[in-house]
């Protein structure tokens, strides 16, 4: 099972470096054209295509390393017995959006690709721009789950939450 998280959150880290490095070749390409004159209006719509894959995936991994939006002001100062509800309670929170957020997504994509609407200009199916957001938003249920259970697992163990995190990356 490892393997395949391991396997499964490179390829993941993998397409977020090539759209990165994609987004800047084809925005230096579209400044460049305009200099000459000459404007490449596909670059734009790329390079917009990518920014949402990056966007979503870059979500995924960035819950998967329990780097998502929290408020550790309390937990200096919290009781341990309410420390794990602490812990569950946004997670739980973020897993049921996200997984909302998957099914309206994947009816979206259905709907998409039923009727085969393409974008305005490279003529492709917008769909493209739907699927990141339905692999991105179930791999960030996933993620969550991963991370809460990693931390929690952390915890029973004595084990710092940032040390269990760094594992994650290893």
């Amino acid at each position: 099972m490892q393997f395949l998280d391991k396997i499964i959150w490179r390829v993941v880290d993998f397409i977020i470096l090539v759209a990165v490095v994609s987004m800047v070749v084809l925005i230096t390409l579209q400044v460049g054209s305009r200099l000459f004159g000459h404007s490449l209006a596909w670059t734009e719509e790329l390079s917009r295509f990518l920014f949402i894959w990056t966007v979503w995936l870059g979500l995924a991994a960035g819950f998967r390393s329990g780097q998502h939006p929290a408020l550790n002001l309390l937990i200096n100062v919290m009781p341990a017995r309410l420390m794990l509800a602490y812990r569950l309670v946004p997670t739980v929170s973020a897993m049921l959006l996200f997984a909302i957020v998957t099914w309206q997504g994947w009816l979206l994509l259905v709907q998409q690709l039923r009727f085969g609407e393409l974008s305005p200009i490279l003529r492709i199916g917008m769909w493209v721009t739907t699927l990141p957001l339905v692999i991105g938003s179930f791999l960030t249920v996933a993620a969550s789950a991963i991370n809460a259970f990693i931390v929690t697992r952390g915890d029973d163990a004595g084990i710092e939450p940032s040390t269990s995190q760094e594992g994650l990356s290893q």
